[in-house]
């Protein structure tokens, strides 16, 4: 089991989760909206463990481009995570 904390809580997850099923199954602040890397509603912001969290493909680079947001932010939509991180909704 690894841990992602969020907005004070921290969740038991397994290896390999995905962040939207995280959020899908606890009650957390992350909104989704269309779910496949085209909106950007779903933006959090890593605080800490970025290098447990899957690489950014092109449909979610692309989103982080056109937003021209920081390389700390990623789309909870299209992140696995593979390790304990801390993250954060994006403003």
């Amino acid at each position: 089991m690894i841990t992602v904390s969020i907005a004070g809580r921290t969740i038991e997850v397994a290896t390999g989760t995905t962040m939207q099923r995280i959020f899908d199954e606890h009650d957390t602040p992350v909104t989704f909206g269309c779910r496949a890397a085209r909106c950007g509603t779903c933006m959090i912001r890593v605080i800490s463990g970025a290098d447990n969290l899957s690489p950014a493909g092109p449909d979610e680079r692309a989103v982080l481009d056109v937003l021209a947001l920081s390389p700390d932010c990623r789309l909870a939509c299209q992140t696995t995570v593979f390790g304990t991180v801390a993250i954060e909704v994006a403003d």
